[in-house]
């Protein structure tokens, strides 16, 4: 008899920890509101066109999957090479963040339409022209809590516009 009640006092002490309720671990926000402030280095024929770019994006986020899907729009503005002229991009880009490993680096490409405004000072008045074009980014970042920095290709234009682009950003709403 005593054996079998300390096979069953055995048996219940042992149990009991894999019957318990799980720790409450709080659930991640699913989306996230955010700005980013952007830097392009224009390299090869956008290059020799533009200046470093300067601009904002803000930015949504929303847990899909494994990662996040991402919109982003904003202003980015350049001053051109030689001439007294000014372009000014404006990109509405969908893309993915993919999280890598577990501290907080992620990879991460947008497609979207990119709007392209240019404006140059002439002999004859102020000029403007406008276009809208395929573009996309690709690159790499790190987060840490509502921080977020980004580096990688920015290309306006795919078919013949590449820049290097950085960017650090802040969440400033997560519901």
């Amino acid at each position: 008899m005593k054996k079998l009640y300390f096979a069953i006092v055995t048996i219940a002490a042992v149990g009991s920890p894999a019957l318990a309720d799980e720790p409450a671990i709080p659930a991640s926000p699913q989306t996230t509101l955010g700005a980013d402030g952007i830097g392009v280095l224009p390299v090869g024929d956008y290059g020799r066109v533009a200046k470093l770019g300067i601009g904002a994006l803000g930015r949504i986020e929303r847990a899909a999957g494994p990662g996040f899907a991402a919109g982003r729009i904003g202003v980015i503005f350049h001053a051109i090479n030689e001439v007294d002229a000014q372009l000014t991009l404006v990109p509405l880009y969908a893309g993915y963040r993919f999280p890598v490993g577990s501290g907080g680096g992620y990879v991460a490409g947008e497609l979207g339409l990119t709007l392209i405004f240019g404006t140059a000072d002439t002999a004859f008045g102020r000029m403007t022209v406008s276009d809208t074009k395929l573009g996309f980014t690709l690159g790499g970042g790190v987060r840490g809590g509502a921080l977020d920095v980004r580096a990688g290709l920015f290309a306006p234009d795919v078919d013949n516009a590449v820049g290097l682009m950085a960017s650090a950003g802040y969440d400033f709403a997560a519901f």
